[in-house]
């Protein structure tokens, strides 16, 4: 037992100790192999499919925030995504609410985090159901003024139980949907994604955006913060996802599940890796 900070310390001083005394095996190769396959593989993000998929919703939002942006969100799918898709360049700058608990508290704590620095772009992600544990939150940023841009990733699903019961039949228990009477007919394909989360947003004194297209996610995100600065209220972009996505996961380091395209830059494809020695 030890504190992190002396122990990482102590074995950067023994592997210093060791290289000196010329006993520290190299790794270089190693290393650079990593790198190389990381630089030639990567998973895709570039999605053009309507509705969207969320991978491609990470991919703007690296984009428009800048690198010092402090990002907050909770247990679901879209926190599994955002920890894989996000560009996270320092520390506290991601503020993951905990676990199953405390689904919603990315509001509040979007919140805290303006009022404790209000130079700071602040961005929360959460997927609809986690939203919809806290919305009334939003209230109190319109009261106090507390501007943040709200990113909701809505398919209307329990997303991450969705993924976990994907051996059994529980379909009808994860999903969120339904058709929302209020929703016009000439929108038939919104209906049936229940909550209008544009209407309560407005409700509550804060402003909203509706994206349906990937090709609309940027523009919507840099209008956000132009909002966000000009009310001084929370902004909440409302993005339709397709309903049904499963994110990488694995019961092990080594035994990740990938669901979607791996991305392969080599000229050669998966066989030019293997003959380039960077795959096993």
């Amino acid at each position: 037992m030890s504190d992190a900070k002396a122990a990482l310390q102590l074995f950067v001083d023994i592997a210093r100790e060791r290289q000196a005394a010329g006993n520290l095996p190299s790794r270089a190769d190693w290393a650079g192999r990593c790198a190389e396959r990381k630089r030639l593989m990567h998973r895709k993000t570039h999605y053009d499919n309507i509705p969207i998929k969320p991978q491609r919703v990470y991919e703007e939002m690296n984009k428009v925030f800048p690198r010092d942006t402090v990002y907050v969100s909770n247990i679901g799918l879209s926190q599994i995504a955002a920890g894989q898709f996000l560009n996270i360049y320092g520390p506290r700058q991601w503020i993951n609410c905990g676990q199953a608990g405390p689904l919603g508290w990315s509001m509040p704590a979007a919140l805290g985090v303006v009022a404790a620095d209000p130079t700071r772009t602040v961005v929360a992600i959460t997927g609809d159901y986690d939203f919809q544990f806290l919305l009334e939150e939003l209230a109190v940023g319109a009261q106090f003024k507390l501007p943040y841009v709200h990113v909701l990733v809505n398919n209307a699903y329990l997303g991450l139980i969705r993924q976990s019961q994907r051996g059994f039949d529980m379909d009808f228990c994860v999903q969120l949907a339904f058709d929302n009477i209020n929703v016009p007919d000439s929108d038939d394909k919104l209906r049936s994604y229940g909550v209008d989360h544009v209407a309560v947003v407005e409700g509550l004194g804060c402003k909203a955006l509706r994206v349906k297209d990937p090709a609309d996610i940027e523009a919507a995100l840099r209008q956000a913060r132009v909002m966000a600065a000009e009310h001084r209220v929370p902004v909440v972009v409302e993005i339709i996802l397709e309903k049904v996505t499963n994110i990488a996961m694995g019961v092990e380091i080594d035994k990740v599940n990938e669901f979607e395209d791996i991305d392969c830059r080599h000229p050669e494809g998966l066989k030019g890796l293997a003959l380039a020695g960077l795959l096993e």
